[in-house]
């Protein structure tokens, strides 16, 4: 299960290049339903299925998901680009510690340049509605459709979300 909260980020971190981070590409074979995706991070491949679990689970507080992840070849990852219903994203993520969880931050390229979003994960619902912040953390778009990866896929460029 996957139980996440994200956020806009407008300022980043002091020494941002000191903290571990990866270059990634990701697109989209289906994002209705259940959503498909297929990610290249740095030289490793995965395919990932997401799914949003019954009603009764779902959280206002957090996006929560079930999730699949397989690490898959390259070969296979350059032929489902092919099927891809949107753009491919790509993005530098780095990974900040904060609080005993791990702040992935998200800095986007190519047409999304200029929008940069933060996830933490979190193990319950109860933990995601309890922990505290980083103060560099924006607006909150946890729930906000248009700031899904999978939106922001088929943008052709970032000037329609509103930034901060």
């Amino acid at each position: 299960m996957e139980i996440e909260r994200k956020f806009l980020v407008t300022e980043f971190p002091e020494n941002l290049e000191l903290y571990p981070h990866n270059e990634l590409e990701q697109a989209y074979l289906a994002s209705s339903g259940t959503t498909v995706r297929v990610r290249k991070i740095d030289d490793s491949y995965v395919l990932t299925v997401k799914k949003k679990p019954r009603p009764s689970e779902d959280s206002t507080v957090a996006n929560v998901n079930e999730e699949i992840e397989e690490e898959i070849p390259g070969d296979l990852y350059e032929r489902l680009l092919r099927y891809a219903e949107s753009a491919v994203v790509k993005k530098t993520r780095y990974r900040i510690p904060f609080c005993g969880y791990t702040v992935e931050l998200d800095v986007y390229h190519g047409v999304l340049e200029g929008l940069a979003t933060a996830e933490i994960e979190y193990e319950s619902v109860e933990a995601a509605a309890a922990s505290p912040l980083p103060e560099w953390f924006g607006r909150e778009v946890t729930n906000e459709r248009e700031y899904r990866n999978s939106a922001l896929a088929k943008l052709t460029s970032v000037e329609s979300l509103p930034l901060s």
